[in-house]
C-alpha cells in the first residue's frame, strides 16, 4: 500500500498539537514522525530539521493568536476591547501551553515572526491608544500587559493557583489592575 502525501500544514499543526499536549521542551523530530507514521528523515521535506519545526510552530502560533486578538477587538473600544484582548489571549494560553511555550524564544530578527508579532500586538496599540495613551506609551503598555499575561499564563499552566476559580478570580484582578489604571490615567507612570 501506497503512504499518502504528507502535508506540510498537517505536519506543523501535528507538531503544534504535540507541543501543546507534552510540553514545548519534549518536541522532537521522531515523535511527530511517529504521529504522522513516516520516517523521521521523510519530515527533511517539509522541514529544516527540529529548529525549522519549531520555527514553523512559532508561526503558527503567532498567525494564530493575532487571528484571535484582532477577532476579540474588532468593533470594540476601551474596557470593552482590552477586556476581550486579555480574555482571548489568556485563553490561548491556556488552551495551547506548548505553542505559547515557543513564543517565549522567538527570534525578532526573524522577518515573518516579526512581522506576525506585530500583528498580535496591533490590536492593542489601538485600544491602548483608545485610553489617550500615545503611541510610545500604548507600545510600553502593550509590553508590559504581553509580560503580565504570559507570566499569569505560565504560572497557571504549571498548577500555580491550584483550582480554575482561583485562576479565574486571580485573573480577573490583573485585568482589573490594568482596566483601573488606564481608566484613570495612572498609566503611564514618568
Amino acid at each position: 500500500m501506497a503512504a499518502t502525501y504528507l502535508d506540510r500544514d498537517v505536519l506543523i499543526r501535528v507538531a503544534a498539537d504535540a507541543a501543546d499536549r507534552e510540553g514545548w521542551m519534549n518536541l522532537t523530530m521522531s515523535g511527530v514522525a511517529k504521529q504522522v507514521d513516516r520516517h523521521v528523515t521523510s519530515l527533511y521535506g517539509h522541514v529544516d530539521g527540529l529548529d525549522g519545526l519549531r520555527r514553523e510552530v512559532r508561526v503558527l502560533a503567532l498567525a494564530e493568536l493575532g487571528d484571535r486578538c484582532w477577532t476579540a477587538a474588532l468593533g470594540r473600544t476601551g474596557d470593552d476591547a482590552l477586556t476581550a484582548l486579555l480574555d482571548v489571549y489568556r485563553g490561548y494560553l491556556r488552551d495551547h501551553p506548548g505553542r505559547c511555550a515557543a513564543l517565549q524564544s522567538v527570534d525578532g530578527r526573524d522577518p515573518e515572526l516579526a512581522r506576525l508579532g506585530l500583528r498580535v500586538a496591533e490590536p492593542f496599540f489601538a485600544t491602548l491608544r483608545s485610553y489617550g495613551l500615545d503611541d510610545a506609551a500604548a507600545v510600553q503598555a502593550q509590553q508590559i500587559i504581553s509580560v503580565a499575561v504570559r507570566g499569569f499564563g505560565a504560572s497557571e499552566a504549571s498548577g500555580r493557583f491550584g483550582d480554575r476559580p482561583t485562576a479565574d478570580a486571580t485573573f480577573a484582578q490583573l485585568r482589573a489592575l490594568f482596566l483601573s489604571a488606564l481608566r484613570s490615567g495612572a498609566w503611564p507612570v514618568g
